[in-house]
């Protein structure tokens, strides 16, 4: 139904709120999202890769922002490293069906590839909220790291790069 409503608002001249409540059929008490919104995981729990993916769909439509991302900040802000940063996958995905590929690990490490893309999305729509402060000083400080990285780890770079606050430091570090 989502991508229904989606695919109604980008192609049909369809409006926004659709695709909120279709959207909101995925979204869990804690702020973060759930529920197979992202088919790699099954669970109804919230999971970084989830929110991620809400708030894309957020953007699409325009409104990625109060209360809303407010809700989705303080989830992330709870599934956080000290540092800011994201984990790709959560341990709560324990006991739900999962791609074989995705990893049940206790205490997963954040990752740029999750941290950048939703870091650069809140920048993008002019989101405040204080775990951004750490977040974004996670995301500048694995950009300046990367030596050798994956392409999925240059996507996440140029997402979270490509909405910096700091024009200037992010033109320096994309060249």
């Amino acid at each position: 139904v989502l991508e229904q409503h989606l695919f109604a608002h980008h192609f049909r001249g369809g409006g926004a709120a659709p695709v909120e409540r279709a959207l909101d059929a995925y979204r869990n008490e804690d702020g973060g999202y759930g529920h197979a919104l992202e088919p790699d995981l099954r669970g109804p729990v919230s999971q970084p890769l989830h929110t991620a993916l809400a708030l894309r769909v957020m953007d699409a439509v325009g409104n990625c922002g109060g209360r809303r991302a407010e809700d989705v900040c303080r989830y992330l802000t709870s599934v956080s490293t000290a540092d800011g940063a994201l984990p790709a996958v959560h341990p709560s995905r324990r006991g739900y069906p999962a791609a074989p590929f995705v990893p049940v690990v206790d205490d997963p490490p954040g990752e740029l590839l999750a941290t950048g893309p939703v870091v650069g999305l809140l920048h993008r729509n002019a989101v405040w909220h204080a775990w951004l402060f750490r977040a974004t000083d996670f995301c500048w400080q694995s950009v300046e790291s990367l030596e050798k990285p994956h392409p999925y780890e240059i996507e996440a770079a140029v997402a979270f790069l490509d909405h910096a606050p700091d024009r200037a430091s992010a033109e320096a570090a994309a060249s």
